[in-house]
């Protein structure tokens, strides 16, 4: 074998580095060829190397090449079937803010900075394409780290379909929506961190400035940088790690911030997170329990929480006081801080019944079925149709300006067949059912706790983040599975890891040593 180079070619003898095999001037050593005959010679062969090799990996991830080509061929379809995009009321906003390039007072503004950089090519079914391939992005990343981790095949596998298969994860991807843009940045700094248990200072500020980025891209997002913070201190990276990922995650926030208040003269993120609150708390406060001065007395609903518009549709009911004594307009400075401060007085007088409300909406994320209140507000603008949504009449003058001038059209999806249908029928069966996604976080809960020793390992930190996902829109808003949906990538991510350490290794080694022996 001494005749063997790496890669299994032979070598000529004259050149073997063998013990006892001296060549001598008699020995005809061969010459190399001249430089372009050799370049001539290797030419060819440098395709039919690249297929071999994409041969081989495949066949070494046979079942995950099959899963990622499936998903790649039903997002073909989806954007066959609505082209260029699909839209929901939120869309014409981030388009119109991208053109006009300012800060939105109602939701942060990281999505629209990501379709500006698209601007210049006029054309959604650009972002549709870019979103779509986030999906199959975070789907590789999933599969590669559990891999990486000692997971088999087929088991990493199986933890990548809610994020490829998923309907709400299709819909939400060929939408103008900042909701898969988010889920991609999240899902990758998820990824990265779980590849290794070793963390460069340079690598941590690059997760910090995209963790950042996140939070102005939606802004349930803020406290993620904090809590991947913690749980890299509990991994011990160091603290010059810890030190980076701060300052590089504060510096986006901070930025967004600078430029809020060169708009309107605020540092701040939005002018809404207090009206939210107030629509959360709707659900269950009754002012003859709370001590208002006469200033938020005024927000006071003299209706019984039973008869309310849920906490999604509250924020834009016309009929509620909020909307009265703002004149129609609560996202402003002023309205935005008292309806705040009536709502941590309502929480605070009535701490029960938010806890109460906070769990039945988070509850509602394990349900079965998914109706249209679950997906959204605005219930059927998030499912697949033979019709598209009409153009809603407030968008016309200022945002469907900018529509044209950003797409260079105002028309809607264009609905074709036999797509579209075909699309219907499956988005009637393939969705991550709310009882297995209990027990996805569940199986990544025990993974945490298996590992109390190493406080949690490296499970903790994408089941930590899965879990703020799930939680903090109720908490903050309202439930709609859309918000809990771009958890759903982390928990999978953070139940698979569970399984690849710890209290389950020995078991799964024991099985892969029987198999062993049997063949």
């Amino acid at each position: 074998m001494a005749d063997v180079t790496a890669e299994g070619q032979h070598m000529p003898a004259a050149v073997t580095d063998a013990p006892g095999s001296q060549a001598t001037d008699t020995e005809a050593v061969p010459q190399d060829p001249p430089r372009d005959q050799a370049a001539r010679e290797e030419a060819p062969q440098e395709p039919a190397g690249a297929r071999r090799g994409i041969r081989a990996l495949i066949a070494r991830h046979r079942v995950f090449s099959v899963a990622i080509a499936a998903a790649a061929v039903l997002r073909v379809m989806v954007m066959l079937g609505y082209w260029p995009i699909m839209w929901y009321n939120d869309s014409y906003s981030y388009v119109g803010d991208a053109v006009h390039a300012s800060p939105d007072f109602v939701r942060p503004d990281g999505y629209p900075l990501m379709l500006y950089v698209l601007m210049p090519l006029h054309s959604f079914a650009v972002v549709a394409a870019l979103q779509a391939m986030g999906g199959l992005a975070m789907g590789t990343g999933i599969y590669a780290v559990l891999r990486r981790r000692g997971l088999p095949g087929w088991g990493a596998t199986l933890l990548t379909l809610p994020a490829l298969f998923d309907v709400f994860e299709l819909q939400i991807e060929h939408m103008v929506m900042a909701d898969a843009l988010f889920a991609f940045l999240v899902t990758m700094v998820v990824v990265v961190i779980c590849w290794s248990d070793r963390l460069s200072v340079p690598l941590a500020a690059g997760i910090g400035l995209v963790t950042g980025y996140a939070g102005v891209v939606r802004s349930v997002g803020l406290p993620l940088i904090a809590v991947i913070a913690v749980c890299l201190v509990l991994r011990r990276v160091g603290w010059r790690a810890v030190t980076a990922l701060l300052v590089a995650g504060v510096t986006p926030i901070a930025g967004y911030m600078v430029w809020f208040h060169a708009r309107d003269g605020q540092y701040a993120i939005t002018e809404s997170s207090g009206v939210y609150l107030l629509s959360r708390v709707s659900s269950f406060a009754e002012c003859s329990k709370i001590k208002l001065p006469p200033d938020l007395r005024v927000l006071c609903d003299p209706r019984p929480p039973s008869q309310r518009s849920n906490s999604q549709e509250y924020l834009w009911d016309g009929s509620t006081p909020m909307f009265g004594v703002s004149n129609g307009d609560p996202f402003t400075p002023k309205w935005n801080s008292l309806t705040g401060q009536f709502a941590e007085r309502a929480i605070l007088a009535q701490p029960a019944d938010y806890i109460r409300v906070v769990a039945m909406d988070t509850l509602r994320t394990f349900s079965w079925t998914r109706a249209s209140s679950d997906v959204a507000g605005s219930g059927k603008s998030f499912q697949f149709r033979d019709v598209a949504n009409t153009i809603p009449p407030w968008t016309y003058g200022r945002l469907d300006a900018s529509v044209r001038r950003y797409g260079r059209t105002m028309s809607q999806s264009g609905v074709r067949q036999p797509w579209a249908h075909l699309l219907e029928g499956y988005e009637k069966y393939f969705y991550l059912r709310g009882p297995l996604l209990a027990v996805i976080v569940l199986v990544g809960a025990g993974g945490v706790v298996a590992r109390w020793r190493r406080l949690g390992g490296v499970v903790l930190l994408p089941w930590a983040v899965g879990a703020l996902l799930i939680i903090l829109p109720p908490a903050t808003a309202g439930f709609s599975y859309r918000y809990a949906l771009t958890a759903v990538p982390a928990v999978c991510l953070a139940a698979g890891l569970s399984l690849t350490e710890g209290a389950w290794a020995p078991l799964l080694a024991r099985m892969r040593k029987n198999k062993a022996s049997d063949t």
